[in-house]
């Protein structure tokens, strides 16, 4: 028995049951439950698992079911679909998100996870809500996507997906922009020949970032040295950033030939520390690291790391902000983009410039 689709459209009814219990209160029994809906018990324990994960309720055991809820029963429902990987952008988003609607009491989020390059958005039903935020799980929108997404009665808004002309609300990080940010800071800070790691899979943000540190460094007169890692969809990046970066030291006999590095993800950093260290390098006093990251990515990493970095809350109050317009009629769609911020910590070190 194929149960997720079932198991979707009970989450989303007992999220709307809840509604009617403030929180503290103890929610149907199990057997009210399975009599009231209809449905298979394994169904009813699945969907009871997601909503206890989602903090909607908690269940005591010889006791009952009892409800977190505190939202408005006329509160603006938003579906935030997110992609079910471990990604810190990912999972800040969805904490950012879920502490804006606790402090704005005017809103109320449910959220599902979509596994990146096998679940499509097609199959999602927005039945219920009144807006969405949809961060994709892969880079690419597919014309069953588009059309999906077209004959939506709902607003909504897709995060960090170029929508081009198409009528659909969006908001993007200026990852163009934050790659140039992180080039200038390096020149400031007397580093000019840069090795920049291509940890992630060549999609397009991955492959903006490193165009335009190009172009900057190129307009500073400053070296980039490029190390692609290859990895792919689903690949651990972090292994193969350590893999990347080992193999251009043994095939350079462990000599750099650069001051620092500019990783286009955070979370691969490590793996390109345990490399250099291996080969006896001090972090960051032979050589600097920086990368593409969020404000959480790398705070505890040794050294810390300083980042170019994605103002996720930022992200966050547009969606809302914008969705808030669009539900009171004061806007059609709108297109948004978020500037980048320099997180300054300790991994990169002032130089002499060498020319």
């Amino acid at each position: 028995m194929k149960l997720e689709p079932q198991v979707e459209q009970l989450c989303r009814t007992l999220d709307r049951e809840l509604d009617n219990f403030p929180a503290g209160v103890k929610f149907y029994s199990v057997r009210k439950l399975l009599d009231k809906f209809k449905c298979h018990r394994r169904v009813l324990d699945e969907a009871l698992e997601r909503l206890e994960k989602d903090q909607l309720i908690s269940r005591v055991p010889q006791v009952g079911i009892f409800s977190n809820v505190t939202r408005k029963p006329d509160a603006r429902k938003v579906l935030l679909m997110l992609p079910d990987w471990p990604s810190e952008l990912v999972i800040e988003w969805g904490v950012y998100a879920t502490q804006y609607t606790e402090n704005h009491p005017g809103w109320q989020l449910s959220k599902i996870l979509l596994t990146p390059d096998r679940d499509s958005i097609c199959s999602i039903t927005t039945d219920g809500y009144d807006a969405a935020i949809l961060m994709m799980p892969s880079t690419s929108i597919s014309r069953p996507d588009m059309l999906w997404l077209a004959s939506q009665s709902i607003p909504m808004v897709l995060l960090n997906v170029d929508t081009g002309s198409f009528e659909i609300s969006n908001i993007k990080s200026a990852d163009a922009d934050g790659a140039a940010l992180a080039c200038q800071y390096f020149h400031r800070k007397g580093h000019r020949r840069i090795a920049l790691v291509q940890s992630e899979p060549h999609a397009l943000p991955a492959m903006e970032r490193i165009s335009a540190f190009v172009r900057m460094a190129d307009f500073l007169e400053m070296e980039t040295i490029m190390i692609d890692c290859l990895t792919s969809s689903g690949e651990f990046a972090q292994h193969k950033a350590y893999l990347g970066m080992k193999n251009y030291l043994e095939e350079h006999d462990g000599r750099i030939g650069f001051t620092a590095v500019y990783s286009v993800s955070g979370e691969s950093v490590p793996g390109i520390m345990a490399a250099l260290r291996e080969y006896h390098y001090e972090l960051p006093d032979d050589v600097g690291i920086m990368a593409h990251s969020t404000e959480q990515v790398g705070q505890y990493y040794h050294p810390a790391l300083t980042a170019v970095c994605a103002d996720l809350k930022a992200e966050v109050e547009a969606a809302f902000t914008g969705l808030a317009a669009q539900l009171d009629g004061h806007c059609p769609a709108f297109k948004t983009t978020i500037p980048m911020k320099i997180m300054e910590r300790a991994s990169v070190r002032t130089c002499n410039p060498i020319n």
